[in-house]
């Protein structure tokens, strides 16, 4: 779901007996602008622990090529937000980009990380203690 056509989306799901997981930076369109409402929504979900964000599949949100620099304000206030609630994964083997787009080299998707999450402790939160935590191994 893009939780941009969802103002609301925390009110909705806020009863929810389970965590709600959302891939793709929370699929917003970069060009609509972290001020979007279901932008927010996502947010106060995030903060109040009710939801779970997977940072893949940024040319799935960009209006641009690699390395999708208009995901950085995205991805940044997502972890700024909740840093316990992110995980990270590839979109492999990123079926939908078959007829849109070239299909994206996994290793320079990973290589955002970097730029995403530049502090080593907490890239390895994202790529182990949280998903861990998410999917119930620890």
């Amino acid at each position: 779901m893009h939780v941009d056509t969802f103002p609301g989306l925390d009110r909705m799901l806020e009863n929810l007996p389970v965590d709600v997981v959302f891939g793709h930076l929370g699929y917003v369109r970069t060009e609509k602008g972290t001020a979007a409402a279901g932008f927010q929504a996502l947010l106060r979900l995030l903060r109040g622990g009710r939801a779970w964000v997977k940072f893949t599949g940024p040319y799935r949100i960009s209006s641009r090529t690699l390395p999708y620099a208009d995901t950085d304000e995205f991805a940044h206030m997502l972890l700024a937000t909740a840093p316990d609630r992110i995980v990270w994964g590839t979109d492999w083997p990123h079926v939908m980009t078959r007829w849109t787009i070239p299909m994206p080299n996994d290793g320079a998707l990973a290589d955002l990380l970097l730029d995403w999450i530049p502090d080593p402790a907490l890239r390895n939160r994202v790529l182990a203690d949280n998903p861990a935590a998410l999917y119930g191994w620890k």
